[in-house]
């Protein structure tokens, strides 16, 4: 299993930039590899914000529960997605909910430091993953902006909507479900 998830790193990172067998034996050692169980997950004082996570396999939820109790979804992220932990990035008291059974790859920001000194690949990969977050992050936000019908249009398109409950989308595309099961009747 952990060969597998590290593979799945590994392809994916080469499919960004070319990777030296150096490179791919010293990141091969500093990764650590956790399967979750569906529906458990990482609390706030847990997830690092010192780290950077890789999806190997399977579907998170980022969320957390606003002043009067209300779930607020933060993200959701998937196979070849990285979930970097960085301050300002995740909120102070988010969880990751694991929606499905995931395998998640995590190193250190001291490791990532470490790897980018030595090998000059690190750095075109910590460049490539820093903006295809950006623009994760920005897509999310032009999302929020549409209305309700084209939002949700796009989520579909963007997202693994069929694996995601449609109360975590609404709750994400911030409309009422009723909205989002008036949106879809209206498709159908």
């Amino acid at each position: 299993m952990k060969n597998l998830a590290i593979g799945k790193l590994l392809e994916f990172l080469a499919h960004l930039s070319p990777i030296s067998e150096g490179f791919i034996a010293e990141l091969s050692e500093k990764v650590v590899v956790e399967t979750f169980v569906k529906n458990t997950e990482i609390a706030p004082k847990v997830i690092s914000k010192r780290s950077v996570y890789f999806v190997a396999s399977g579907l998170i939820k980022g969320n957390y529960f606003n002043q009067q109790g209300r779930e607020i979804v933060t993200g959701f992220w998937w196979e070849k997605m990285f979930v970097i932990a960085k301050q300002n990035s995740i909120h102070e008291s988010e969880h990751l909910l694991f929606v499905e059974d995931t395998t998640l790859i995590s190193i250190s920001s001291f490791d990532v430091e470490r790897l980018v000194k030595q090998f000059c690949e690190a750095r075109r990969l910590a460049q490539s993953i820093y903006l295809i977050e950006r623009r994760r992050l920005r897509e999310r936000g032009d999302i929020l902006v549409l209305p309700a019908n084209e939002a949700y249009s796009i989520f579909k398109e963007r997202f693994p909507a069929a694996r995601i409950k449609l109360r975590d989308i609404a709750n994400f595309l911030g409309i009422m479900p009723y909205t989002l099961s008036r949106i879809r009747n209206m498709r159908e």
